[in-house]
């Protein structure tokens, strides 16, 4: 329930910043929080949106472009009022990805797309050379607090 509500929420907040594609939605979902929403997840609910007046669908060519409506933009700010409720309830990794669209120079938006690019450069055999990058990172990262 809580995960329909986030993605609701994030589908609503990327479209206050201008239209967009079902396929846009996922790939800015991805990029964003390193959780890339399933289609058969992000398609019915721009066409229950839509239908529950929250969106308007635009076709452009062989594309559908979605876009906010004034209900939408309603709702989002509801979302976004109830969005400090949630984070009580939710654990860690759901906070750094609420926080990223709280914030967006907030240090913690890397964090999810970070953890996603060790995951496939460890699939792709890549380990040693992530896990060298990572211990670097860390390194600098402790020296910059501790000048702190």
């Amino acid at each position: 329930m809580i995960a329909r509500g986030m993605l609701k929420f994030w589908v609503l907040k990327l479209l206050s910043q201008g239209s967009k594609t079902g396929y846009e939605l996922i790939k800015e979902i991805e990029r964003e929080v390193g959780w890339q929403p399933s289609p058969g997840s992000v398609y019915p609910l721009l066409q229950m949106l839509g239908e529950a007046g929250l969106l308007r669908a635009k076709p452009v060519g062989n594309k559908v472009y979605w876009e906010l409506t004034p209900e939408g933009q309603r709702q989002l700010n509801e979302l976004w009022d109830r969005r400090k409720e949630w984070l009580r309830e939710l654990g860690i990794k759901e906070q750094a990805v609420w926080k990223a669209f709280d914030e967006p120079g907030h240090p913690m938006r890397l964090l999810p797309r970070v953890a996603q690019l060790v995951r496939e450069a460890f699939s792709q055999g890549k380990a040693k050379e992530a896990f060298h990058i990572l211990e670097e990172a860390r390194d600098k990262l402790a020296r910059l607090v501790e000048e702190g």
